[in-house]
């Protein structure tokens, strides 16, 4: 394998459309990145055990993004929110196809879902088929050799230091309110749903967007704080 133990290199060109934009490789834990499209049926199998395999590790600080190798249309989007907590993880968009090009293209492979392991010192140290034996048994030492995720980590797992055990995942559910249900709360409390998932609020000064973003975002996902 040609990239095996050797840096990743910065992926770039990236359209993150579920999840908040992450570094990659990311230095605060290690980190797969899996590569995939809508009409690839195996990799729509492979889905919910990815999202089995990040919610695993997210107290090692793992962070999963899948990568869509199409464009970012409104179908991919709509795509991505009807596999609700099915795609319980990060995905983007490789429209530019910068970021196949600097994994895909560098290990000499094409044929998809193939995912990257990269450690938190930003090593690649496997990559094959996300549902292959190996390929779970390689995420397992890699997070066991990464420290526990600290309390800032974005919606990861809270860690403690030393040899204390990461403290115990809180659960938040989909919100299954109505959007007149929303509109009728306060704005303080539209504001705590989404920072209690981690979601950015820029740009946003009205109540009507924040209740379309809950919708977007928090309606079929469980998101772990």
């Amino acid at each position: 394998m040609v990239l095996v133990g050797k840096p990743c290199p910065p992926i770039t060109g990236l359209t993150f459309i579920k999840g908040e934009p992450v570094a990659i490789p990311s230095r605060d834990g290690p980190t797969v990145v899996e590569f995939w499209a809508t009409w690839c049926g195996p990799c729509r199998v492979a889905f919910p055990h990815l999202s089995s395999l990040a919610q695993k590790h997210r107290g090692r600080g793992l962070v999963v993004v899948g990568v869509n190798m199409e464009q970012d249309t409104p179908q991919i989007r709509a795509f991505v929110a009807q596999q609700g907590s099915k795609m319980d993880y990060t995905v983007a968009v490789d429209a530019t196809g910068q970021a196949a090009a600097a994994l895909m293209g560098a290990a000499q492979v094409s044929g998809i879902p193939h995912a990257f392991i990269i450690d938190s010192g930003g090593v690649v140290r496997h990559h094959g088929h996300p549902m292959e034996p190996r390929f779970a048994q390689m995420l397992d030492l890699v997070c066991s050799q990464a420290a526990p995720a600290s309390s800032g980590g974005g919606g990861a797992q809270a860690g403690g230091s030393g040899s204390a055990a990461p403290k115990q995942q809180r659960q938040l559910p989909p919100i299954t309110a109505s959007r007149e249900e929303l509109m009728g709360r306060p704005v303080r409390e539209l504001k705590q749903i989404l920072e209690e998932r981690g979601i950015g609020m820029a740009g946003l000064a009205e109540k009507g967007e924040l209740a379309d973003l809950i919708l977007e975002r928090c309606s079929r996902v469980t998101y772990y704080a």
